[in-house]
């Protein structure tokens, strides 16, 4: 049988709650990145890793990262969490070399990568995220060719978003219970 583990990064929970899904749903631990060396990685042939996406980083990745391809035959499936549109070639691109620049060459494009939406409520941020966000917003403000998913997060400052879905799972459930 197929011993699955789900391990996460989330500073304001929407990766968490996507992870504790996935866990529901396939009957295994889910596990907070920061756990990790309290872990038996060995003891699992599926580890799925998912990271909240944070000014160009993946929430608990360089934690998760170097356990990668430590055991032979082992299957790592990645998620990533942000407010970026997950269905955009760019958006996976970019999710892909961020994950991807923490691993040995060898495992480049060998790994699955999937892209999930989360949410932000900016009352929950802490001072150097909202220092992000606030330089972000005068950035795309002054941006002359604003994209689509740009005028969104400018319409949408300083307010609770969530594009939660429980549903958009479902091709990570099925990539791990796939043998």
């Amino acid at each position: 049988m197929n011993k699955t583990i789900v391990l996460y990064g989330s500073h304001y929970g929407a990766t968490r709650a996507y992870a504790r899904h996935i866990a529901g749903q396939l009957g295994c631990a889910a596990a907070a990145a920061e756990q990790i060396k309290e872990l038996d990685l060995s003891a699992y042939d599926t580890v799925i890793f998912g990271g909240g996406l944070y000014a160009g980083s993946v929430a608990g990745w360089n934690k998760a990262a170097k356990y990668c391809g430590q055991k032979e035959g082992q299957r790592w499936i990645l998620f990533s969490c942000g407010l970026a549109d997950p269905a955009s070639a760019k958006t996976q691109n970019e999710v892909r070399t961020l994950f991807e620049s923490r691993l040995p060459d060898e495992l480049h494009g060998k790994l699955p990568v999937f892209c999930l939406r989360g949410g932000m409520d900016y009352a929950k941020l802490g001072l150097k995220h909202r220092t992000m966000m606030a330089a972000l917003m005068l950035f795309l403000r002054r941006k002359k060719d604003k994209t689509e998913e740009d005028e969104q997060l400018l319409q949408t400052y300083g307010q609770k978003i969530d594009f939660f879905d429980e549903s958009s799972v479902q091709p990570i459930l099925d990539e791990a219970r796939r043998q």
